[in-house]
């Protein structure tokens, strides 16, 4: 199951699906507040849209799945197996900030209760261009991690609401997710990460996995906040080979541990 990040939309997995077919059953969800997915007076935090994830999957006959989620999706994704760990058989994060203090101020000014929706408009304004550009792309978007970014534009502008992506954004930055919260996910966990990720940086994640050390992280060079986009067919490798391997969970704490 696929969540993508702030601003987007369940077709920015449509490489990724098409490149998993015939390997794997994908399924890639609009999250609360974005795209087709109508946000909810019930829904107000991460954790209930952790919630809303996990009935999502028993609506859909779902018992056990690989999460893969993107930035915002990232966080929400650990979220679920910290929540929901009957569900998640393996864990896959992708350039997602958990530790919330990683991310950007510029990412937060969104949130100013006087400037931001003006900034979120003009966010809008300043994207006009690229997104035309994305309404032109063909549906495939095998043109590069350019046209990608075109037709990532084109849907941020076409399928989301301000208001909406003001309270994801928030509640985002509410829940931040320290590496001793996340010891607590007994799912194995793969961290794919572009290594030229100006949005959230790799030293994030190396400083998360430096204390998690049964977690996995993958840098890719090159790529960007998008290493989907980047090298579609290396992503879909490195999600391929982490499923194939045999399945291993962190160690339960012996005994009189300090902290169990």
């Amino acid at each position: 199951m696929y969540l993508h990040g702030w601003a987007g939309s369940k077709e920015l997995w449509g490489r990724t699906l098409d490149d998993m077919s015939g390997w794997s059953y994908g399924v890639a969800l609009d999250l609360p507040g974005t795209g087709d997915t109508p946000l909810t007076p019930e829904i107000g935090s991460i954790a209930d849209m952790a919630r809303w994830v996990a009935e999502t999957c028993a609506r859909l006959g779902l018992k056990s799945v690989t999460l893969v989620g993107h930035s915002l999706g990232g966080n929400l994704a650990a979220q679920v197996a910290l929540d929901h760990s009957e569900l998640v058989r393996r864990l896959i994060l992708v350039d997602a900030p958990l530790d919330t203090a990683a991310l950007p101020r510029r990412a937060l000014w969104s949130l100013s209760p006087r400037y931001g929706m003006h900034a979120l408009r003009l966010a809008r304004l300043a994207s006009e261009p690229l997104a035309a550009l994305g309404r032109r792309a063909p549906e495939d978007y095998r043109g590069g991690p350019w046209l990608a970014m075109a037709r990532r534009t084109r849907l941020y502008l076409d399928k989301n609401k301000d208001a909406d992506l003001q309270r994801q954004m928030r509640w985002l930055s509410e829940n931040s997710l320290p590496a001793e919260q996340l010891k607590s996910i007994q799912a194995p966990v793969l961290w794919i990460h572009g290594v030229l990720d100006f949005t959230v940086s790799i030293t994030h994640a190396r400083e998360v996995v430096r204390e998690l050390p049964h977690w996995k992280l993958h840098a890719m060079p090159g790529a960007d906040h998008s290493p989907m986009d980047h090298d579609p067919d290396g992503f879909a490798r490195i999600i391929r080979r982490f499923c194939q391997e045999k399945l291993t969970f962190p160690s339960a704490p012996a005994p009189g541990d300090a902290n169990p």
